[in-house]
Parts: C-alpha cells; sequence; structure tokens
C-alpha cells in the first residue's frame, strides 16, 4: 500500500505500561463500540495483568496533536487491531499506518500460519471503518465466523 499522506502530526509510543497508560487504555475499552475479542468490559485489575502480558508483537498508544486517539497493536499473524476514537478519518488511519509501517515490517510468510503482508481484523459491525479502509485503498480478503461454545 502507498501512503501519501503526511504522517507527522500522528505518535505512536510504545506502551511499556506506565500508570497513565493503563488507565487511558482502560478508558478506551470502556467507550469502545465495536469488539471482536470480548463480550464484557474486564475488571480493572485483569485488564492491568492483561497489559503488563499482553500477547502482541508490538503495541502503541497513538497519539495526536491535541491528545491521544486511540492505540494500535500487530500480532505474530502480521494482523493489525486498530482501535480508534469513532470519528477518525481516513487521513488519520491513513497517517497511523504509514507511522506503523514505518517502524515495523510484516514477518515473512509462512505456509498456512500467515501471509507475508500485513491486514487489519475490524469488527463485523464496524461498517463505518470498514468503509474508510476500503476508501484509503484496502482490500477486503476475508470474512471470519465464529462457532459459539453452547
Amino acid at each position: 500500500m502507498v501512503m501519501n499522506a503526511k504522517s507527522v502530526d500522528i505518535v505512536l509510543e510504545d506502551i511499556a505500561p506506565t500508570k497513565e497508560q493503563l488507565e487511558e487504555l482502560y478508558d478506551q475499552l470502556k467507550r469502545r463500540s465495536y469488539s471482536i475479542s470480548h463480550g464484557f468490559l474486564p475488571q480493572y485489575e485483569d485488564h492491568i495483568e492483561f497489559v503488563k502480558n499482553h500477547p502482541y508483537r508490538a503495541w502503541f498508544m497513538i497519539k495526536q496533536v491535541g491528545g491521544i486517539i486511540g492505540n494500535v497493536y500487530v500480532q505474530y499473524d502480521n494482523s493489525i487491531g486498530l482501535n480508534c476514537v469513532d470519528d477518525i478519518t481516513e487521513v488519520q488511519i491513513k497517517n497511523i499506518l504509514h507511522v506503523l509501517t514505518s517502524k515495523l515490517t510484516p514477518l515473512d510468510a509462512a505456509p498456512s500460519v500467515r501471509s507475508g503482508d500485513f491486514f487489519l481484523n475490524v469488527s463485523s459491525s464496524n461498517a463505518e471503518l470498514q468503509d474508510k479502509l476500503k476508501n484509503i485503498g484496502l482490500p477486503e480478503i476475508q470474512k471470519s465466523f465464529c462457532l459459539v461454545k453452547d
């Protein structure tokens, strides 16, 4: 993907985690409109434990002049989780992805494990973000379905 937008206004700060980051991430979790991996808000103590032991290859707080607009993580399968304010713009998304891909490259392809490209997982109910990703030129490659335990 070619990025033409300037990205000087986006800063990705490593999740250390600091006390401030723990609180901000929990606040973001409470405000999140869409979720893929959880159906309920975890207890704050469980949240702290998760953040301290996160399973991600990399995890960043997304900062822009005026404040924090979300967080983004990269997993070992080259998937990207983008958790941003609901009114995120296409330009902001392009800038975030540009900064992210200038910091990290995808892991090499491994047959039946991962492709050699980054990809984003988006909640099936988050049509607005799906449309924004399509509008900036990202092709839709898959739809996933969950086998829910009885």
